[in-house]
């Protein structure tokens, strides 16, 4: 059986328990353990794919096409390891597989109640989680805060679990430490408070990292220290860090493995951490250049909303060497008359995914005005579909439409089509992993160096493969097709030196330690120009 591994957050949501499960995670497999890791969130929707951006940031899709909580993104970055749709489940999904079975009669006319069927079934997933991956430890982040009414059936089964499973579960508890600039001091009452409402389900951490602006200093350790009856090694300052990069370090200089790894009993392997610092390490160098990105899109506002493109973004940049700065545009602000100021000093453009009507006009315009530009530009998704459109009204095509956005039009972009009978067959999503054949002679194909890559998708709407031989004209191409069903995957412009969009997602497949050869180049593009 595996040893599980419980992260909880207390005081105010948003703290890191992500980035910190996925550090712990990481510091684990550096040792040669194996990790699976899950996110248990407590709100009602069935999964974040419906959910606006603005809620909870992206929606991140694994190799599966689980659409699940970007926390997925931090464990597989961070891990290094593929994860599952069963990494991510909510009280919607919990809630509603109890209802159905409750319509067929498996509860044979008993009650069914949150105590003993809810938190039963959330023991379940846990116990699932360790059988099915069979992994050496199992990390299960609990979204949200300790005292949220949403929250309670989650940490009562964890209570439970633990119960049956002493020996084999280790709490850590992630809370916020406000520093009040008026008393010049950090205040632990929050704290005790967040330690308290967990020890009234019976659980009692064994490790609180304490999040914070500032260092937390010895005295607010020992204050919770005594307050949540742990040595002194057993409370972690965690103040902001400027890469997140470098939490798992910062953990493991406070010896987090070793603590872990000694209750359970478990042998404190030599870490083999050199790849992860010598990445770290790079973040620290001084660059001499530093590169603006346009970042082109409908969610600007909450950057979150793209936050595995950022990342990407990041780390590629790190290996090239350069500091990067975004510059974020609204998408809906775009027109003929301000795109050339709004592209000015720019060294790059990214046309980001998003669904819906708002905001896609200005992509056009921007992918039309780009063209003629040697500004490198990449389009991921809807952007790609947008720079499609641009070339559709450039051969003649001037209603060309979405009909994600209008039934009027002549529809380049339409529904998933079955190509043999050409009716369209959508209504769901294309989700997960799928693969690409690569046009040779191609700049998609000296990217990636391949005739065929695997890449994750996420949308609807397809390149209507009726326009496509008219639409591949005048240096614009096609480079990239779905074997099986002959979609176009990944378009670019000949004519220009870095002008290339991708129907799926690459970010998804960036990681610190293999950066994505699409992002590379981008990056590249923007330093030769």
């Amino acid at each position: 059986m595996s040893k599980f591994i419980f992260v909880t957050g207390g005081v105010v949501s948003g703290l890191g328990k992500g980035v910190s499960a996925a550090s712990i995670g990481r510091l684990l497999k550096a040792r040669g353990y194996s990790i699976f890791v899950q996110k248990l969130d407590p709100y009602l929707n069935i999964d974040p794919g419906t959910m606006s951006p603005y809620e909870h940031g992206e929606v991140y899709v694994t190799e599966d096409g689980g659409e699940t909580d970007l926390d997925l993104g931090h464990y597989e970055r961070f891990i290094g390891t593929d994860f599952n749709r069963n990494s991510n489940f909510t009280s919607g999904q919990i809630y509603m597989s109890i209802l159905n079975n409750e319509r067929q009669g498996q509860y044979k006319g008993k009650t069914v109640q949150i105590v003993p069927h809810v938190t039963k079934y959330i023991e379940k997933l846990i116990k699932n989680a360790s059988k099915n991956s069979k992994a050496d430890f199992v990390i299960t982040e609990i979204g949200g805060t300790v005292g949220d009414i949403e929250s309670k059936p989650f940490v009562y089964a964890l209570a439970e679990f633990s119960n049956k499973f002493k020996e084999s579960a280790f709490f850590i508890h992630v809370t916020y430490v406000p520093y009040l600039e008026a008393a010049k001091e950090f205040k632990s009452k929050p704290t005790q408070r967040s330690i308290a409402e967990l020890r009234q389900f019976g659980i009692n951490p064994n490790l609180i990292l304490l999040r914070s602006n500032k260092r937390p200093n010895d005295e607010i350790i020992k204050k919770t220290s005594v307050a949540s009856l742990l040595p002194l090694e057993a409370i972690v300052g965690l103040p902001n860090s400027n890469n997140v990069y470098k939490v798992p370090l910062i953990l493991e200089d406070h010896k987090i493995a070793q603590q872990i790894l000694k209750y359970f009993k478990m042998k404190n392997r030599r870490p083999k951490l050199d790849d992860w610092k010598n990445f770290v390490n790079l973040i620290d160098i001084k660059k001499e250049k530093t590169i603006e990105i346009a970042m082109i899109g409908k969610y600007v506002e909450f950057p979150d909303a793209y936050m595995s493109i950022i990342e990407a973004l990041k780390i590629s940049a790190i290996y090239a060497g350069v500091d990067i700065k975004f510059k974020w545009i609204q998408s809906s602000n775009i027109n003929k008359n301000n795109i050339k100021k709004k592209m000015m000093d720019v060294n790059g453009v990214v046309i980001l995914p998003g669904f819906g009507e708002r905001g896609f006009a200005g992509k056009v315009i921007a992918s039309t005005y780009l063209r003629k530009t040697k500004i490198p530009v990449l389009g991921i998704c809807y952007g790609m579909q947008a720079m499609t459109v641009a070339q559709a009204k450039v051969v003649g095509i001037k209603d060309a439409i979405s009909t994600e956005n209008s039934e009027i039009g002549t529809p380049v972009i339409d529904l998933i089509r079955d190509t043999n009978s050409k009716k369209a067959t959508g209504g769901t999503l294309r989700l997960g992993k799928n693969e690409t054949t690569i046009v040779k002679g191609t700049l998609a194909h000296k990217i990636y160096n391949s005739d065929l890559i695997f890449e994750r998708h996420r949308h609807r709407y397809e390149i209507n493969p009726e326009y496509v031989q008219k639409l591949e004209t005048n240096g614009f191409v096609f480079s990239g097709f779905n074997p099986k069903t002959g979609l176009a995957e990944i378009i670019e412009y000949n004519k220009h030196p870095f002008y290339i969009g991708t129907q799926y997602h690459p970010e998804f497949t960036s990681k610190p330690l293999l950066d994505h050869p699409l992002f590379k180049a981008f990056i590249n593009a923007q330093i030769k120009k």
